[in-house]
């Protein structure tokens, strides 16, 4: 089953939804720029400039893969973003250590 989503995560409705994300998304490239070990922000960027490609193109993004006993939905995309978060989280923590 294909869920179509016009709005943000978990049906939220945020006004200048596209605006916002390409705000925050040109903010991660950035960052990444400064810092390239850090590359769960490349897991994001790419995961969030798919869903915003997806968002521009179709006016909302496919979620196909529902998560179990939920029904929530989500796509590859959204994946990617959630590993990112983690690899970061994991390097902001490791790098921490090493001073």
């Amino acid at each position: 089953m294909t869920v179509f989503n016009e709005e943000a995560s978990l049906g939220l409705k945020i006004p200048a939804l596209e605006l916002i994300s390409s705000f925050f998304l040109g903010l991660l490239v950035i960052i990444w720029w400064r810092d390239k070990k850090a590359w769960g922000l490349l897991l994001m960027i790419i995961g969030g400039g798919l869903n915003l490609v997806e968002r521009f193109r179709f006016g909302g993004v496919r979620d196909y893969w529902q998560i179990p006993m939920t029904s929530i939905y989500n796509n590859i995309n959204d994946y990617l973003i959630a590993l990112g978060v983690i690899q970061l989280i994991w390097y902001l923590l490791w790098k921490k250590r090493q001073k």
